[in-house]
């Protein structure tokens, strides 16, 4: 049966994103002209006040204009996280111009991809990811113009790049002409962002989002987190006095989203340039972080990583984990690491739901949630099984979402689109159970339960029970073939010390699990799993690194 959010809906927002948000940067400024926006974790030298990040913002709008873009027409960043980013985002939205974020760590292939099938104009990169952009851009007849940006704050642009760069101080050199008219945007119907999504069950496609989704998501989310998670930890403390720490690529809707909502609460972003774990943890340190945005490895790197006993890290109180289902059971170890470290709640959501679903309650228990959260304000959430009949409460089928944040669309795939949200349900493909209180559980995914013996098994569920062991660093599980037809689990494990045998583990396992779900196909080592930057198990690599090993 469907389940509503027991919030009251939050009406949507009517006000185009970028001129929100240059609002919001001009207002936080007034009120405190040396207020620090973003703040560069490895240079701190390079940071931005909100009135750095105002100007910022108009320059790349004018930009723009100058060079002939015009409302709907994409632009691409390959970028390392920085305050660039944002200006370039509230730019791009003020003139109506899409923006599309892409992993600067993606190859020639991922980029060209991503620049063909969003059909963008204009590509934001850095001296790192040149070359690749380059060679991509090359092959696309739409890239018109190119800029540049450092890696390396402390260098100056190369002369020898190829092709006709801009230097991204020009783009801030440019001035805004305050006669020009603000693009007349259709908050409903007209796109403010392009974002793909990660692409685990499939080719990654571009998900489109309006200003109205988008706009009214940070809403929702950052009144729930300034009410419910900061003012639930301490309700004496001012949120926007608050140090917050993003490691997560704003090119992904978890750490764009999480961006965008500390500047609207007016904190303060230390932003990671790239993953680096010292730096990480030396920034939580100097910058005294109480709230921690966490995804899965992160978690373990809490739980296991001798570095972490290196640092005062005392002022974390607590943190959230979305991206990807969390080990209860490691989640506990990395709550014993730390003094005052209290609890580690789940939270959910898709790009497909313009971020986040369904976000933490918290008090001051010391606890780890297995549930993601409650549902949001204008969501609701229901479960069915394989021939479409509704579950009721506790029972786990696969979960459909339905809300004014649904995107769009998958950007030139009607086909897709029509496949994924069915009479405005979006079916996300993940196994969940829903509580009377509207608490999800996710169990698994729809694509990747294994039937072994007929009946289905979750590879995070094993996951889950292989985390608990004490020798075991990190596990991932996936289906293979039996010759009789059959499919069994094998599991990929990463030891903390070579003294651990595949025997202890299948006694370990077989201890706690029914016999159906024991490991039948197998168990390999292996120095890491691959993931996604979100946390993901990426189990085609696996399933590759499985028949590579044969």
């Amino acid at each position: 049966m469907p389940f509503k959010s027991l919030f009251p809906p939050v009406p949507l927002e009517t006000q185009p994103y970028g001129e929100r948000m240059l609002d919001v940067l001009w207002r936080h400024g007034a009120a405190n002209p040396t207020k620090k926006a973003m703040i560069c974790a490895e240079n701190p030298q390079f940071s931005v006040t909100y009135h750095d990040l105002y100007h910022g913002s108009l320059s790349v709008a004018a930009f723009l204009e100058t060079k002939g873009f015009k409302k709907g027409d994409v632009l691409l960043t390959v970028l390392p996280n920085s305050w660039e980013i944002e200006a370039i985002w509230i730019g791009a939205a003020l003139r109506g111009v899409i923006f599309s974020g892409a992993n600067p760590f993606y190859g020639s292939y991922e980029i060209e991809k991503q620049m063909q099938d969003s059909g963008a104009k204009m590509v934001f990169c850095d001296d790192k990811s040149h070359e690749k952009v380059y060679n991509a851009a090359k092959k696309m007849g739409n890239v018109k113009i190119v800029v540049a940006q450092l890696w390396d704050r402390t260098k100056k642009i190369p002369t020898s790049l190829p092709g006709d760069y801009i230097n991204f101080e020009e783009v801030l050199a440019a001035k805004p002409n305050v006669l020009t008219k603000a693009a007349n945007i259709d908050v409903k119907k007209d796109l403010l962002m392009l974002p793909y999504s990660s692409g685990t069950t499939g080719a990654p496609k571009g998900v489109m989002i309006s200003h109205e989704q988008f706009s009214t998501m940070v809403t929702i989310t950052s009144s729930h987190t300034a009410k419910h998670i900061y003012g639930a930890l301490n309700p004496n403390r001012d949120v926007a006095a608050e140090n917050i720490l993003l490691s997560l690529p704003f090119c992904f809707i978890y750490g764009g989203a999480m961006l965008q909502m500390s500047l609207v609460l007016g904190q303060t972003v230390v932003v990671m340039h790239h993953f680096d774990e010292e730096v990480y943890l030396r920034s939580i340190q100097d910058y005294k972080v109480h709230f921690l945005f966490l995804f899965p490895p992160l978690i373990v790197m809490f739980a296991n990583s001798p570095k972490v006993d290196k640092y005062d890290l005392s002022s974390v109180e607590a943190g959230f984990s979305s991206g990807a289902p969390a080990s209860v059971d490691i989640c506990y170890k990395a709550l014993n690491r730390l003094p005052n470290f209290k609890r580690i709640d789940q939270a959910f959501g898709m790009t497909e739901t313009t971020g986040a679903c369904a976000l933490p309650m918290i008090d001051n228990t010391r606890t780890v949630t297995a549930y993601s959260g409650c549902l949001l304000p204008n969501f609701e959430v229901k479960t069915v099984g394989p021939d479409g009949q509704e579950k009721g409460p506790g029972e786990p089928g696969e979960l459909l979402i339905r809300s004014p944040a649904v995107m769009l669309g998958y950007h030139g795939r009607p086909e897709a689109t029509a496949n994924a949200v069915v009479d405005g349900w979006y079916k996300t493909g993940d196994i969940a159970r829903v509580d009377e209180k509207g608490h999800i559980y996710i169990v698994g995914r729809l694509k990747e339960l294994i039937k072994s013996q007929s009946l289905p098994v979750s590879p995070t569920e094993l996951e889950n029970v292989l985390h608990s062991h004490p020798g075991i660093a990190d596990a991932g599980v996936i289906g293979i073939p039996l010759k009789d037809g059959d499919e069994a689990p094998f599991a990929f494990i990463v030891r903390k010390n070579s003294n651990l045998s595949k025997e202890e583990i299948n006694e370990f396992i077989n201890g706690k699990v029914a016999e159906y779900k024991r490991l039948r196909g197998g168990i390999k080592f292996v120095d890491a799993i691959p993931k996604s930057a979100t946390g993901k198990i990426l189990r085609n690599a696996l399933k590759d690194m499985y028949e590579n090993g044969k």
